[in-house]
């Protein structure tokens, strides 16, 4: 059997739970939990007072299970990416690695505040299971630039993403 791992730095166990919950329901794949050890300054750029999402990545790519189908690990940290003033997240297409980041999603209403990043988890585990942005209203996939964004679109995929996504 695989599972879809995930993995929390600094992020509360309420949210990780319910993320957990999303996920499975979602994508039908059961979830483990995975504790990675993460060095303090890695990808930290202090010019930015932001972290390098691809350096976050290729640090995670170094984790394996065998049992894995993919991991995705959720941030604290607000990231960025060369060319961009931040992200929300990033995965390998078509990999198995992805990350989050909580930084920018936060709300002090917990209900919008979790559905956010259960948008962004999905969204960026679609793309390691190969889906590109989607132009669909309201498909998950559909690209995120601003918190109006990500409120806007559902937490699932369109009919013709789900069809894509392999079934556990």
């Amino acid at each position: 059997m695989m599972y879809i791992y995930m993995a929390g730095f600094s992020v509360e166990k309420r949210l990780l739970l319910a993320t957990a919950k999303n996920v499975k329901e979602v994508f039908g794949f059961d979830v483990r939990f995975s504790h990675i050890a993460l060095p303090p300054t890695l990808g930290y750029n202090p010019a930015r007072k932001q972290y390098k999402a691809q350096a976050l990545l290729e640090y995670l790519s170094k984790v394996y299970y065998p049992d894995m189908l993919k991991l995705i690990a959720l941030f604290p940290f607000d990231l960025y990416e060369e060319g961009l003033n931040f992200v929300f997240g990033l995965a390998q297409l078509g990999g198995r690695y992805a990350l989050v980041s909580t930084y920018r999603l936060f709300d002090k209403r917990e209900e919008l505040y979790f559905n956010r990043v259960f948008k962004e988890v999905n969204h960026e585990l679609g793309h390691t299971f190969g889906l590109m942005h989607c132009k669909t209203p309201g498909c998950v996939m559909n690209f995120s630039n601003s918190l109006w964004e990500v409120d806007a679109k559902s937490r699932f995929f369109c009919g013709n993403c789900i069809k894509i996504l392999p079934k556990p």
